[in-house]
């Protein structure tokens, strides 16, 4: 649900009034285009690297490499992800870096949708110039104001948020995380869900904030149908008030 939630956020800030841009730094390959039926023929964030990288990224550039989603008091710039999981060494750590400070100077908020991996691959490959997976990751976790733990409500969901978290506030200071859990249901959880998993985040990591996401399969199928955003294709959903109330 990562990227649900990346996309929802940035389309709730948009909505309230504010200049936001969503990146898709996954060097794992991109999905946002496609969730947003936009064309990802061109990987607009791998472009704003390049350009980084020789100090050419500006605001102008900025403009051009951008792709639009279009809707009524809630747009916002999208720059896409990798068209495949190959061309992740586009994504440096150096260059992401850079390309983020610019997009900061750019936009009020910058939603990065990052990989699910913390691995740290040097001591994979004995030389120590060559480009690293998760690089992309870590730059956009060092430049975060804030960052966005996704977990998924049922036992093995529960279990890698919760070893995750452990790994997380290795490399970002506690207070800088917001935990959410998604699809919360009784379905894989029993009676009382929200209590359960609000139970199992206090007793083992000591976690007593967290934002819960309720399943809501019909309202996500209609966004993906439509490549449209939550507040676009389900405006009365449950999970969009939720991520609502959370931007709020």
């Amino acid at each position: 649900g990562r990227t649900t939630t990346a996309v929802g956020l940035a389309s709730e800030l948009a909505a309230a009034g504010h200049l936001v841009a969503l990146v898709d730094a996954d060097p794992y390959g991109g999905t946002i285009a496609p969730a947003l039926g936009l064309l990802d023929e061109a990987p607009g964030f791998a472009s704003a690297c390049r350009l980084a990288g020789s100090g050419a990224l500006d605001r102008v550039e900025l403009e051009r490499i951008a792709q639009r989603y279009s809707s009524p008091r809630a747009s916002f710039d999208v720059f896409t992800g990798l068209v495949g999981p190959s061309r992740w060494p586009e994504l440096s750590q150096e260059r992401v870096a850079e390309a983020l400070r610019v997009m900061r100077a750019r936009f009020e908020f910058v939603v990065v949708d990052v990989g699910f991996s913390l691995e740290r691959d040097e001591e994979l490959t004995s030389d120590p110039f060559a480009p690293r997976r998760n690089a992309a990751t870590f730059a956009a976790l060092a430049a975060a104001d804030r960052v966005v733990a996704v977990g998924l409500a049922d036992p093995v969901g529960l279990s890698r948020l919760l070893r995750g978290h452990a790994e997380l506030v290795e490399h970002v200071d506690p207070d800088r995380i917001d935990v959410v859990v998604n699809r919360v249901r009784t379905s894989a959880l029993g009676i009382d869900a929200h209590a359960q998993v609000r139970q199992t985040l206090r007793r083992f990591a000591g976690l007593a904030d967290a934002l819960l996401l309720p399943h809501d399969g019909r309202a996500a199928d209609a966004a993906i149908l439509t490549a449209r955003t939550l507040r676009d294709a389900a405006p009365r959903s449950a999970l969009r008030a939720a991520l609502r109330s959370y931007v709020d």
